[in-house]
């Protein structure tokens, strides 16, 4: 698979910071969630946490959203379908039957530019915000040292993208606090909240299966605990 960087750092400027679980073809919700939130397109950044396609009604106009100045997204495993089905027609009957048939009824050239738009999300993306460093990974964080994380994803990017260990937590001496990272964000996993595991945070509760869709603004004046009712996984 051809990507651009696996680690990227997030640089433009913005005022205010929010992270979204799976969105999967939610376009409309979303912009619900943020017409309440008074999200300000001009100067706030929303962060996807990956799986903006399949399954919902409006993946290409969620997948068309990491054009604009105001969103930035990882790499979900559903792009990555997205992605392999090219040249593997086991992983695109695969993909059709996990909410990808959309992507296959377009034109070649249409695909190509879905793919095109797939290809420029990062598998790891980093932000700095009042002080505090970000981290935002689609499923997994298999190591608890970031830097650590970040090199083992360089070479293979699996875990990131498919895994589910810590949220498992079915070898919980395996998995403590991520050094190096104040906080990270992630989604893959459906989750009736948005649930802590360590200093890790899943946003994934199920918006495409009739849940609510979670938007979480990033503020270190407001704990994520005020703001949304967090699961604590022990």
């Amino acid at each position: 698979m051809s990507k651009t960087h696996a680690v990227q750092i997030y640089s433009q400027p913005f005022q205010r910071l929010f992270v979204v679980g799976d969105i999967h073809g939610c376009y409309q919700q979303l912009m619900q969630k943020l017409q309440q939130l008074g999200f300000d397109f001009q100067q706030d950044l929303l962060v996807s946490v990956g799986d903006l396609v399949d399954r919902g009604p409006e993946s290409l106009k969620c997948l068309n959203l990491i054009d604009q100045p105001w969103f930035t997204a990882i790499l979900g495993n559903h792009e990555e379908m997205c992605l392999l089905s090219e040249h593997d027609p086991a992983m695109a009957d695969l993909h059709s039957q996990h909410g990808g048939e959309w992507l296959y009824a377009l034109d070649p050239e249409q695909q190509a530019q879905v793919r095109a738009r797939c290809r420029r999300l990062p598998i790891v993306l980093e932000i700095e915000h009042q002080q505090q460093h970000y981290g935002f990974v689609h499923a997994d964080v298999d190591h608890n040292d970031w830097q650590a994380f970040k090199q083992a994803v360089t070479r293979s990017h699996d875990v990131a993208i498919w895994s589910r260990g810590r949220i498992r937590n079915k070898r919980p001496h395996l998995y403590h606090h991520v050094q190096g990272i104040d906080r990270v964000y992630l989604g893959h996993t459906v989750v009736p909240q948005v649930t802590q595991r360590d200093n890790c945070y899943y946003l994934d509760t199920g918006a495409v299966f009739g849940h609510h869709l979670s938007v979480v603004e990033i503020d270190i004046q407001q704990p994520i605990e005020q703001q949304l009712k967090v699961i604590q996984v022990l």
